[in-house]
């Protein structure tokens, strides 16, 4: 590969000259030589080397994206099309703001912080930690953390955070059905139990029992395998005494929704006929399943606008206060509820 070294000898022009032209500093050179040294550059094929470029304007321009995922080993992560499509955006995002970004999913907050600890970050995004986790991110990593979808209390407070209000969108969807005439609504979520669920689940899980309790009714919660090829077996065992008995089924993504309605079909259940089910954030397995699901939607460029806002207001910051950016969810109607 061709050097500014070659460049200059192959012109006649000093290397200072053409790093000059090539880096945009070219006000004093005169045209003939400007004209001379891009030709030269391109016909010996001249690639620069960014690293060096942005090394040198004190800033690598790297913002490191980590999804956290304890089922990295035994899961396909991108399964889930709500994971692709916050990554497509984020991508989008960060690279309008004049940022690169660096993409890696890990097990488990060790293996994320050695792989930040391996970068000259200027930020750092991190989707799917643990609420324990959250004060060891940002005792550990000194550059601006943003959280998405993280909850926390105390030491383990996001000081930056984006995500949603999964209770009040729990709570709309909950509100529609009871409104459709529905008083039993089981929501499901993977786990080993109900009372594992964290995070967004469990918010989830709170905005609907809050929402049913105010008619005096209570929510079923059932925790459904993380592993798909389980799911028949469950399905036999924990939904089918619920088919024809006027019930929803809530799950707590498109993705479940999706994988337990073709479990449900093979197994000759109708949807809406025999059963309804519901999902949230809107992605497009929702809107490509037949029939086409009821879900409680997010959008995914707006969450990373503002992830990016926060970002580029924090890097370079020393003092960095608690703030919190909320989406709006928007209740998409399909054919999936009876």
């Amino acid at each position: 590969m061709a050097t500014i070294k070659d460049i200059a000898k192959y012109t006649g022009v000093s290397p200072t000259t053409v790093s000059n032209v090539i880096h945009g500093r070219d006000a004093k050179v005169s045209q003939e030589t400007k004209d001379k040294v891009k030709k030269a550059l391109k016909e010996l094929n001249y690639t620069a080397n960014m690293g060096g470029r942005l090394l040198a304007n004190h800033g690598s321009k790297i913002i490191g994206v980590i999804i956290q995922d304890t089922e990295a080993i035994t899961e396909e992560f991108f399964d889930n099309p709500y994971h692709g499509e916050l990554i497509q955006a984020l991508e989008a995002k960060i690279k309008d703001a004049g940022y690169f970004m660096m993409f890696h999913r890990v097990a488990n907050f060790e293996e994320g912080a050695r792989l930040a600890d391996m970068w000259n970050l200027e930020g750092l995004i991190v989707s799917g930690t643990s609420s324990n986790d959250i004060n060891k991110w940002q005792t550990r990593v000194s550059v601006p953390i943003v959280f998405i979808d993280s909850y926390g209390k105390g030491m383990n407070q996001p000081k930056l955070n984006v995500g949603i209000d999964d209770r009040v969108g729990a709570s709309k969807m909950t509100t529609y059905l009871m409104d459709r005439g529905f008083k039993n609504i089981t929501f499901i979520a993977k786990s080993d139990s109900p009372s594992d669920w964290k995070g967004v689940d469990l918010e989830r899980s709170l905005g609907i029992k809050e929402t049913m309790g105010k008619k005096n009714l209570q929510p079923n919660f059932i925790s459904v395998p993380t592993t798909y090829k389980n799911y028949s077996a469950f399905v036999d065992e924990k939904l089918m005494p619920f088919v024809n008995q006027d019930t929803v089924f809530f799950c707590s993504s498109d993705l479940l929704a999706v994988q337990i309605m073709s479990e449900l079909y093979k197994k000759g259940i109708r949807v809406p006929e025999d059963l309804s089910i519901v999902s949230f954030d809107g992605t497009p397995y929702s809107k490509y399943a037949t029939p086409q699901i009821t879900s409680m939607h997010q959008d995914v460029s707006q969450k990373a606008t503002a992830i990016m806002s926060l970002m580029t207001a924090n890097i370079g910051s020393k003092k960095q206060g608690f703030q919190v950016k909320e989406i709006n969810t928007t209740l998409i109607i399909g054919d999936s509820v009876k």
